[in-house]
């Protein structure tokens, strides 16, 4: 096989990226599909602030014109400012079933990564720890959540051929609500008692929207010392707002004040909507917003999206605090399933946290990583 690698230069060239995907794995039943438009606005320039702060270099893997594959290499400055050091990335990495197609692909971004003198590369990564990262290794029969990854079980093989060796791992659990989690009762029953801490909800939008710009330096100060994570502009904490929680249920969002009336922590969680957007196919008309918006309003199942606590306050009984008073929501409105969201393996207080209940599945997904001569 003869393979061109193409960089993605017009917009021509992206469509072809982004529609990737869709061919590769048509028929597999448990691949949700992104949106279409909402992919092609995601790697606009002028649309995703993330360009502003990153060096971006997409490939096209071409046999004879036809795409075979694809990824994306990505220098962070505000990750060489926090490292001191400089790390590639890549991520949206897809490839057929040939070593040959990857090892191009993994290639053109390492070396491109070393010539800007990347001292390792790391991956699957977005351009921050809210895109999609990690590469399914174990758990491929359950259907992902729509911030979760999937692909074929073949693509560890690729990565560690060209050799890639495990960084980190991380586990997703599903499990059922439960109706009563007494060590949480008694945890959160201290906070209750001791009149330091309220759980507030978010009555109406305006006040979803302040409460929601309050979160975003909870958020970076809890995730801050975490793997991967690198920190984000005003632009970049907006234009999150906007695509992942301006739109969603607040009754789905737990926010913990002090007595000093300071959000010191939050819980965010949202419905399940895999099967809708698996159903869309793609495009949201003329039925895909239909399925969407069925999801939504009569969810099974919530996906745990991200929570965190401030330094200096009891992140655990907080969470358990959150956790209490989200259960309590979701059995108000029927939901039986619960997803969480990546949580490190070496966490073992949030993992252990999480197989106390009555788990269904696990799904583990992995970051790899490839020194590179400075």
């Amino acid at each position: 096989m003869s393979i061109e690698i193409a960089d993605v230069r017009t917009r021509t060239d992206l469509k072809r990226w982004v529609k990737f995907p869709f061919s590769h794995y048509r028929g597999d039943p448990r691949y949700v599909p992104p949106l279409y438009r909402e992919e092609l606005g995601y790697f606009d320039p002028r649309k995703n602030p993330a360009f502003a702060v990153c060096e971006v270099r997409q490939f096209l893997a071409l046999n004879d014109g036809r795409p075979v594959g694809r990824i994306c290499g990505m220098v962070n400055s505000l990750e060489t400012r926090k490292l001191g050091h400089k790390r590639g990335r890549f991520g949206w990495f897809e490839s057929i079933d040939d070593p040959d197609v990857a090892d191009a692909l993994l290639g053109a971004v390492s070396d491109w990564q070393e010539q800007e003198g990347c001292a390792e590369m790391t991956g699957p990564h977005g351009f921050t720890d809210l895109d999609v990262e990690g590469l399914l290794v174990d758990g491929f029969e359950s259907i992902p959540t729509a911030a979760g990854s999937y692909n074929f079980p073949y693509y560890a093989g690729l990565l560690e051929s060209f050799g890639l060796v495990k960084d980190v791992d991380y586990l997703d659990f599903r499990f059922k609500v439960p109706e009563r989690v007494p060590f949480l009762e008694r945890l959160s029953r201290r906070i209750d008692h001791s009149g330091t801490y309220q759980v507030r909800r978010a009555g109406d939008r305006k006040t979803f929207a302040a409460y929601l710009k309050q979160m975003w330096p909870v958020l970076e100060a809890a995730f801050e010392p975490l793997y991967g994570v690198v920190p984000l502009t005003r632009e970049q904490e907006a234009y999150y707002t906007k695509k992942y929680f301006g739109f969603l249920d607040p009754e789905f969002f737990v926010f913990i004040f002090s007595k000093d009336n300071e959000l010191v922590a939050f819980l965010a969680a949202m419905p399940n909507i895999s099967e809708g957007l698996r159903k869309a196919r793609g495009r949201l008309f003329p039925t895909g917003l239909f399925h969407v918006r069925k999801n939504l309003r009569h969810p099974e199942t919530v996906d745990f999206l991200v929570g965190g606590a401030l330094p200096g306050h009891p992140g655990n009984t907080l969470t358990a605090l959150g956790l209490r008073h989200m259960f309590d929501r979701l059995q108000s409105r029927g939901v039986h399933f619960v997803e969480t969201n990546h949580e490190l393996e070496s966490n073992s207080t949030v993992t252990g946290m999480w197989r106390r209940f009555d788990v269904a599945a696990t799904r583990r997904s992995r970051v790899y990583r490839l020194p590179l001569v400075p």
